[in-house]
């Protein structure tokens, strides 16, 4: 983006582990890692192509990294990133950007009876909404390590629920680094890191009967974490990541769900 930017024109500086969304025909950027964690809030206009600084100094996030944000009709919602302390563990990290009115809400504190109705700080996780609903999966829980707890958070209502599938059920597992996906009544989550190995694996969420299943191809990308994965037309497409601490990759692979074949 820097170099077709205007000169001199105010750009985000390098990072990584940020996170963006698009809402309302712009690119949404928020934090992530550069030589510190940031902190710092954007809006890229694509017809102008041009990024413009937004204000997140009251009541918005401090600085994350490895978090989640996904759009819901006019806002934008942050969850997880936060950086680790005793503090962060007592705390829901979520945060809700109104567009129209540029406000934040933080979500309430949660008492500590009550920690199990709701997720606890993460990074690494996925995000995804269908309907009104967002969904998270997994990531890395501090001193817990990598979690494979499911959540949903309803937007209308404000209120978080635990999706558990049955015991006997086979799910994903407890991994972060992996991406997830919506299109059309389920959700596809792809790789990421179990323990120490990274996955090549593709899982389906249907959301219609609640339940997960393994979807085998021959093909596909190799063990990947860290990749970014979004939905074009019937296709799933998988960008970037590579092997922990290696040099990541630039390859583009293609998922399509019609015939469920790689390329």
């Amino acid at each position: 983006m820097k170099g077709s930017a205007a000169r001199g024109a105010i750009v985000p500086c390098d990072r990584y582990k940020h996170a963006c969304a698009v809402c309302r025909g712009a690119l949404y950027l928020y934090g992530g890692r550069g030589s510190t964690t940031l902190g710092d809030f954007w809006r890229y206009h694509t017809v102008k192509n041009e990024w413009e600084m937004l204000d997140c100094s009251r009541d918005g996030p401090e600085e994350l990294e490895e978090h989640s944000m996904v759009a819901y009709k006019g806002s934008l919602c942050i969850f997880g990133g936060m950086v680790d302390s005793a503090f962060t563990q007592a705390k829901t990290p979520l945060w809700i950007y109104d567009i129209d009115s540029a406000r934040w809400t933080e979500s309430c504190n949660e008492p500590a009876e009550t920690e199990s109705s709701a997720p606890a700080n993460r990074k690494g996780h996925s995000a995804v909404v269908y309907h009104s609903s967002m969904y998270i999966y997994g990531g890395y829980v501090g001193i817990k390590g990598i979690s494979q707890e499911f959540w949903e958070f309803h937007f209308d209502t404000r209120k978080w629920l635990c999706i558990s599938s049955p015991c006997h059920s086979s799910s994903p597992g407890a991994r972060h680094g992996h991406s997830a996906v919506v299109y059309h009544t389920a959700m596809y989550l792809f790789g990421g890191l179990m323990g120490l190995t990274e996955q090549r694996d593709l899982w389906r969420w249907d959301f219609g009967s609640s339940s997960w299943s393994s979807i085998r191809t021959s093909q596909g990308p190799p063990p990947v974490v860290g990749h970014a994965s979004v939905v074009c037309k019937d296709s799933m497409l998988v960008f970037g990541g590579g092997i922990s601490n290696s040099s990541p990759n630039d390859d583009l692979w293609k998922y399509r769900f019609p015939t469920r074949t790689w390329k």
